[in-house]
């Protein structure tokens, strides 16, 4: 072509011109549809996340971000919807508690981009104390975190052809967000043959009771809320699926608040013009949450399982002003549950959160059918006190306008005033005006039904508990560990008394966790109801006054140790020694002077040959705590003891939570089994060591 140019080899050059790469560099090409391609071994491996930019429009509640973490291996997506950005690391602890109890599993990998949120140092200390890997994605390359950044489109598409097609609000884009979510986790995709909701959770998804998002229909009002002549019915439109119960999440259409409600009669059909767009809800009584990604009901892996309701609860609390009924165990519906679907839309499978309790057996084996029992929300209570064996079929209110507002809401109150006013007693706080260089905690309200050895109900029992999450660790608390004592001390000691013919009897401490001193500074927000018990005068501000912690108090994460650590110094004033293999075991004297105090939290069991020497220990706390002497010891941790100490005779049981469990699930008229499980499964001897009877566990598993 010409003459004198010099002969290039034929071979590649190496050779890298810095002039080219100033004037034409250019990114190299992606791999194509990184949704089509999965990059991990199993569950919980790699988690995708991102934050969806910040919608125009808030959503009632006030939340106008969401964020989503993606399973890469299942594509099972989980929304939480948030205020503000610095939410995230909240949020990704709720969700790594939420799909690691249900799995088994732990999270060994998060992939997202360099958002602030997600490289903050509070962030990283806690993933590197958690021990998951951080893969960021390089600035300006949002191609390295498609996965998260197409499902985020997905939503926010499905969500706007809903209110679009439909004619609902803008407003109410996070109820469409959320539903959105649902339905994904519950339909095939290009990567995997089961849905999402299947491969998390082993088991098929229940879609019966689908509802065409927007629908109209006609809510049952509960005779508790209207009058004789009054209409029986509401006119509403279908949200989506309520958390924890077993309703629909509807908006009444009259009013523009969100209900929840059992009985609805949908029309799916009918056309959607006539919609009000515009309705407002009341600002005073806000009865609208932001919503929470449904979560569905964890698969049956081998561990011991203590249900809340079958849906994870959303991010803010819902006061409903319709009948809230709590969702039945996936595999034990009856047919008396499901007699009204043909004249009713009734949803069967609420499906969603479990707490579980994952037995030593259970790790790195194959997945096992395995005992499943709900407990309510409120059972932290019965949990904190040792009472977490329990179970309570009874409903108690979840907030405190619910417990202020239902039918017996004098026994509530009473509870409420009784533990405020013994608050107060005990100077757990004084009130100062609010700091301006530290945000105080925020507090929370949790119910139960204080039951005795028989299950029967005693009292309504009240607990303010500090929202201790919101602590940060090395500001207002540094450790927070705290020991009780082992079911096997608690059975040995026993069986000592029995074989040795000792007095067992038994003291438990009232509000145990405000005897404590803080040695850190907190504050908290005035607890509801405190303002109406001490006539605060409206003009100080809610916002301008707030508790100093002078005491502990329940829910701070240093509660139980400071607890712990002030009964452990009292004890051994009194000449007690811990013992070496159980420092909750405490022993005094030798021979006929032996004495000892079993403590698991704030209950004990105080054993002698002598009355007389129980009776000293006891009065000896006494002058310290304020206790009720409960006398020979019967019933703890949900534990019946009978104990004959003339015959040296002892039995252990639960029949009053075996009870329970066979009301629970319906099988009060089942005929018995005598080999209820298959010979030679291994889990049952390690589980048995949570109850007194292993056969209980056997019948709970073949169930």
């Amino acid at each position: 072509m010409a003459d004198g140019v010099p002969r290039i080899a034929d071979e590649p050059s190496d050779h890298v011109c810095a002039g080219c790469c100033m004037g034409k560099m250019r990114e190299d090409n992606f791999s194509r549809s990184p949704e089509k391609t999965v990059k991990s071994a199993g569950v919980l491996d790699l988690i995708h996340s991102d934050v969806m930019d910040p919608m125009q429009t808030k959503a009632p509640g006030g939340c106008t971000y969401a964020v989503t973490f993606i399973d890469d291996f299942s594509r099972h997506i989980t929304v939480y919807f948030m205020k503000k950005k610095a939410e995230v690391l909240e949020k990704f602890k709720m969700f790594e508690a939420d799909m690691e109890n249900a799995t088994g599993r732990k999270i060994k990998r998060l992939r997202s981009d360099n958002g602030g949120e997600y490289t903050g140092r509070l962030f990283k200390e806690y993933l590197f104390k958690q021990g998951i890997r951080h893969e960021k994605t390089v600035p300006y390359t949002l191609q390295q975190n498609g996965l998260a950044e197409r499902m985020n489109r997905s939503l926010v598409e499905m969500a706007r052809c809903m209110l679009y097609h439909e004619g609902i609000d803008k407003k109410w884009w996070a109820e469409a967000v959320n539903t959105s979510a649902w339905i994904i986790n519950r339909i095939p995709n290009t990567v995997t043959v089961m849905t999402p909701y299947e491969i998390v959770y082993q088991k098929k998804p229940q879609l019966k009771n689908l509802k065409v998002f927007g629908a109209h229909g006609e809510g049952h009002i509960p005779d508790e809320k209207r009058r004789k002549l009054d209409a029986k019915a509401f006119k509403c439109r279908f949200l989506g699926y309520e958390d924890g119960v077993k309703g629909y999440r509807v908006l009444d259409v009259e009013t523009g608040q969100v209900k929840i409600v059992r009985m609805v009669k949908f029309m799916e059909t009918t056309s959607t013009g006539d919609f009000l767009t515009e309705v407002e809800g009341d600002d005073k009584d806000e009865d609208v949450a932001a919503p929470h990604a449904i979560a569905p009901s964890r698969g049956q892996t081998q561990t011991l399982t203590i249900f809340n309701d079958e849906v994870v609860p959303l991010q803010h609390e819902v006061t409903t002003e319709t009948a809230i009924v709590p969702a039945p165990s996936h595999s034990m519906i009856t047919r008396s549950r499901t007699r009204h679907i043909e004249e009713t839309t009734d949803p069967e499978e609420a499906e969603g959160r479990k707490k579980q309790i994952v037995a030593p057996s259970a790790i790195g084996t194959k997945r096992q059918k395995v005992s499943q029992a709900r407990v309510k929300p409120s059972d932290e209570l019965l949990a904190i006190e040792g009472g977490q064996l329990m179970t309570a079929t009874e409903e108690v209110p979840k907030t405190y306008a619910e417990a202020t507002t239902r039918q017996d809401q004098d026994e509530w109150k009473k509870a409420i005033a009784s533990e405020l006013k013994s608050l107060i007693v005990n100077k757990t706080w004084k009130l100062v005006p609010k700091p301006a260089h530290q945000r105080p905690i925020g507090c929370r309200w949790v119910f139960a039904l204080k039951r005795d050895e028989k299950g029967q109900v005693v009292r309504c029992k009240a607990r303010l508990v500090a929202k201790g999450y919101s602590q940060r660790h090395g500001i207002d608390y540094e450790e927070s560990y705290s020991p009780v004592a082992y079911l096997n001390s608690i059975r040995a000691m026993l069986a000592k008394c029995s074989a040795e013919g000792m007095e067992i009897e038994q003291c438990d401490v009232d509000t145990a966790f405000l005897y404590g001193k803080l040695e850190e500074e907190i504050y908290m927000e005035l607890p509801e109801g405190l303002r109406e018990l001490l006539e605060l005068a409206e003009a100080e501000g809610e916002d301008d006054v707030v508790c100093m912690l002078l005491q502990s108090l329940y829910g701070l994460k240093q509660a139980s140790r400071v607890w712990n650590e002030t009964i452990d110094k009292h004890l051994k004033s009194m000449g007690f020694e811990p013992a070496d293999a159980d420092p909750c075991v405490y022993t005094r004297g030798e021979g006929e002077d032996e004495c000892i105090v079993c403590l698991y939290v704030d209950d004990m069991l105080i054993a002698s040959r002598q009355k007389a020497a129980i009776a000293s220990v006891k009065a000896g706390i006494a002058e310290k705590f304020r206790i009720k002497d409960l006398g020979r010891a019967r019933f703890i941790l949900g534990i019946e003891i009978d104990y004959d100490m003339e015959r040296r005779t002892l039995g252990i049981s639960q029949n009053a939570y075996t009870e329970s469990i066979i009301k629970k699930f319906g099988q009060e008229n089942a005929k018995p089994c005598l080999t209820p499980l298959e010979p030679g499964q291994d889990e049952v001897e390690a589980l048995s060591v949570a109850c007194g009877k292993p056969d209980v566990l056997g019948m709970w598993n073949a169930t």
